[in-house]
């Protein structure tokens, strides 16, 4: 083969690379596009509870009420993810719109109210119709605190296409 076929195939190859990437990433669904839309909290629950006698029991209550002294805030009820970056409560007792942002490799959702950061989690699981959260803590706990979230049935497509 002649230098020049050889370079041709190479352009070839680069070009078919390119536009194989770009359409898989068009066509992928990212976090941001999954959880847009309205979900209906299933449950919190704290996991890795290690719950032995009735010392222990009081043990854990107490961990549980230092831990959700400031999250208790986020019982929403029903989450609903906007389009432009904002998550609103059904429920007009409220207060401020909260902000929410997804970093990372997609795999961290934090929330934001008037330019401060209210929570960060992890993002355990995300689907069409399911999302888990953990709870980030900046101290050291036995247990996660696991945010379960399902989406509110509706007659319409989950996401919306572009």
């Amino acid at each position: 083969m002649s230098r020049d076929v050889l370079i041709k195939i190479n352009y070839f190859l680069v070009a078919f690379w390119l536009i194989g990437a770009s359409l898989i990433v068009m066509h992928f669904e990212s976090p941001e596009k999954l959880i847009q839309g309205e979900w209906v909290e299933k449950e919190w629950r704290l996991e890795k509870e290690d719950l032995h006698g009735t010392d222990d029991l009081q043990i854990q209550a107490a961990l549980r009420k230092e831990i959700l002294r400031n999250v208790e805030d986020l019982h929403l009820g029903i989450w609903k993810f906007y389009e432009n970056g904002t998550l609103r409560s059904t429920t007009p007792e409220q207060g401020s719109e909260i902000e929410w942002f997804i970093k990372g490799r997609g795999h961290v959702l934090e929330l934001r109210r008037e330019g401060k950061q209210i929570e960060s989690f992890q993002i355990q699981q995300i689907s069409k119709d399911r999302l888990v959260l953990h709870l980030n803590f900046d101290l050291q706990v036995k247990g996660i605190i696991e945010i379960v979230l399902e989406r509110k049935e509706r007659g319409e497509q989950y996401a919306e296409k572009v």
